[in-house]
């Protein structure tokens, strides 16, 4: 299907293969009425499920790590077929979930044990209890693992779930469901609905919603946010990202670039927490930024389903007009575009959603510095000493990640205490790790997930005393 007609269709529930522009399938949104089942549904079996005992979501759980290891090649192809994720990486993040599922069952009783408080009452303690129906929105970029992210710990509290796939990835949501029916949560504990933005309202306007937990942009989770406010909705929001990555005079360079392309171009840098903001000190930007030159020319783009492609297109179309649009205005505001810029011409990625591995020098008013950019674009910025970097990181409306490359590793410590994020990674990549939390600060959102943090985010934290 050519591009136009895509463009015309709309952001629908529609499943595109991104390679190719074919549309695969079609998925029709939910009915209010349909919707309103669905709700009723999910709180008839959330009356029942909380009464199960933690043994058996354990087990259930764990069963999803066993479905999921007997064939992970089954659900990585969906992922690359719908978002484009090179197969690899897909693979990749299949067996994140298998960790993900094992973790969370085999530390169920050691996170969701009643914490002892000693106070002049005779007994008083800390209980983690469920909340009731929750409605998770997935995103596209990982849309199995930050799906079940949210679902599994959510599930193991004694939660049910609503899921809502990304508009882009419905297959994907539509195994998530077929694996979790398989693994035994097959009694309304967990419903795909696929509904429009305007029926968010609807959703959280149901006394028997709960909670929402949310992966997406800024903009979105704000309005979303604000809806839930006014229904006194607990909400846990990982939002968009515009990461600074902080290179010290004192900095290996060579480490410095390999790990700044892993960041940049994993997943066609279509990341929350990738670096974006590449903050250098000037006695080493020179260098930075030749290595870097040297190597995004030797970065295969291809079919995502061959191995040895590094870099798929980007997930859809309109993410692909944005990138556009944003370094040519960065262009125009003044950047210098040093490599990359444009679709590439190469006739096998010609009905593709590609775009080249990018780097721009900018200024700190750049909007390539003040924007998320969701696609392989580097924007290069210089700065003198240490405090310059620490001002040229925190001036973002994001906080989610930070990276800081220095020899010194106190002092690199150091300077990143004074940025502000969520998370901090001295000499790597920030990645996530289901044992330790993720989220962020400012416009990248509130709440944590992963660990014992995130399973406490989705649950009655309830103070018991007894006299």
């Amino acid at each position: 299907m050519q591009q136009e007609q895509l463009k015309s269709a709309g952001r629908t529930f529609q499943s595109i293969n991104p390679f190719t522009n074919q549309i695969l399938a079609e998925f029709p949104f939910i009915s209010n009425d349909d919707l309103q089942a669905k709700i009723d549904q999910s709180w008839h079996s959330f009356k029942a499920f909380k009464k199960s005992d933690q043994a058996s979501r354990k087990e259930k759980i764990l069963r999803i790590a066993q479905l999921i290891e007997q064939n992970p090649r089954k659900y990585a192809e969906i992922i690359t077929l719908e978002m484009g994720k090179p197969i690899n990486a897909a693979l990749f993040e299949a067996q994140l979930t298998i960790k993900l599922c094992r973790y969370y069952g085999e530390n169920a009783e050691k996170l969701l044990a009643p914490q002892v408080i000693q106070t002049e009452h005779k007994q008083s303690q800390v209980e983690f209890e469920p909340l009731g129906p929750i409605y998770v929105i997935s995103p596209f970029n990982f849309p199995f693992i930050l799906t079940l992210k949210k679902v599994i710990p959510a599930l193991l509290v004694g939660n049910t779930i609503l899921q809502r796939p990304a508009d882009s990835t419905p297959q994907v949501g539509k195994i998530i469901e077929e694996l979790f029916i398989e693994a035994g949560f097959n009694n309304g504990e967990f419903i795909t609905v696929h509904t429009k933005h305007d029926q968010t309202e609807t959703i959280l306007a149901n006394k028997n919603i709960r909670a929402i937990s949310f992966t997406g942009s800024t903009a979105a989770g704000r309005n979303i946010a604000t809806i839930a406010g006014k229904y006194s909705k607990k909400v846990v929001m990982e939002l968009g990202g515009s990461d600074a990555f902080v290179v010290l005079d004192d900095a290996d360079i060579e480490k410095s670039v390999e790990i700044a392309m892993k960041s940049r171009l994993n997943n066609s840098g279509q990341v929350c927490f990738s670096s974006k903001r590449f903050i250098v000190d000037d006695k080493v930007y020179d260098q930075f930024k030749e290595k870097l030159l040297q190597k995004l020319p030797k970065v295969k783009l291809g079919d995502p389903n061959k191995p040895d492609t590094i870099m798929g297109p980007l997930a859809r179309q309109d993410l692909l007009e944005n990138i556009e649009r944003q370094v040519q205005e960065a262009v125009k505001q003044g950047a210098k575009l040093l490599y990359g810029g444009k679709r590439p011409q190469d006739a096998e990625l010609k009905n593709g959603l590609f775009y080249m591995p990018t780097l721009c020098e900018v200024d700190r008013d750049n909007i390539l510095a003040k924007e998320e950019t969701f696609g392989p674009v580097f924007a290069l910025i210089r700065v003198n000493e240490e405090k310059e970097a620490i001002e040229a990181a925190n001036d973002s409306d994001y906080g989610l990640g930070c990276t800081v490359m220095g020899e010194n590793v106190e002092r690199a410590r150091n300077v990143g205490k004074e940025i502000e994020s969520g998370l901090l990674f001295i000499n790597a990549m920030v990645m996530s790790d289901t044992r330790l939390p993720v989220g962020g600060v400012k416009g990248s959102g509130f709440g944590r997930e992963n660990g014992e943090f995130g399973i406490h985010e989705l649950a009655n934290i309830r103070t018991v005393v007894l006299e």
